[in-house]
């Protein structure tokens, strides 16, 4: 009798125990989930790594989108992009109130007489825009996701204009096959027979800004390419 009164007592515990770790994985779990986290590509041929945060929705042309609270939409320039294009003398912002269309120009990054446009992820109209971006554009590439976003956006149409952007896995292989993209775009624009163009044929690495060394007629090559998913139309300027 007494040994049976000592099982159930030590059975009890056991089921006390798991009862508690089971609470407290999900504790952990639903902790784990709220941690923004960051997928980091590391292509090893090509320039350096490349940070693709959950959550967020990635458009043909290098611009991402955030869905915040109330539906309102968060707006930047990606990873690859920055590091593409290398140092950020100015961003021409759009003005609040504008409309922007799925598609069309949003913003400009300009380097010395060199500008790239980038393509609005979503139609909508623009709520606010990141002014500490005017006195240090940096910021950009310094935080492409957090503090260098570019602009927010109450968008008119948000279920059609999700549907052709990339997200989780399919943002990842997207990605992959534009690194691959740029290693022949670079290969073109240098010519086989230059020293960038011999060392990213054999698999080498380029530097991150890479297309500061080139003039605006390859930068507008680079936006035909990778940016100009986007009708025609006055960027901001």
């Amino acid at each position: 009798m007494i040994a049976l009164t000592v099982i159930g007592i030590i059975l009890g515990f056991l089921l006390l125990d798991l009862g508690i770790q089971f609470f407290e994985n999900r504790k952990t779990a639903r902790a784990t989930a709220a941690i923004p986290q960051t997928i980091t590509l590391n292509p090893k041929k090509l320039l350096s790594d490349f940070l693709m945060p959950l959550g967020y929705f990635f458009h043909p042309g290098h611009t991402w989108a955030r869905i915040q609270e109330k539906g309102l939409v968060t707006v930047g320039a990606d990873d690859f992009a920055h590091k593409a294009l290398g140092r950020i003398d100015r961003i021409a912002l759009p003005k609040v109130g504008q409309e922007l269309r799925s598609n069309s120009p949003a913003f400009k990054i300009v380097q010395g007489q060199k500008e790239a446009s980038f393509a609005a992820p979503m139609s909508g109209t623009v709520l606010e825009v990141n002014e500490k971006l005017i006195q240090n554009p940096g910021l950009l590439k310094e935080q492409p996701y957090k503090t260098g976003w570019v602009l927010k956006m109450r968008p008119t149409s948000i279920s059609d204009d999700l549907k052709p952007l990339f997200i989780a896995d399919k943002a990842v292989q997207w990605l992959k096959s534009e690194i691959g993209a740029f290693r022949d775009f670079l290969v073109n624009i240098a010519g086989q027979g230059t020293a960038l163009g011999t060392t990213v044929a054999d698999g080498g690495i380029p530097v991150s800004g890479v297309l500061e060394e080139f003039d605006s007629a390859e930068w507008k090559k680079f936006e035909k390419r990778f940016l100009s998913n986007h009708s025609s139309g006055d960027a901001a300027s």
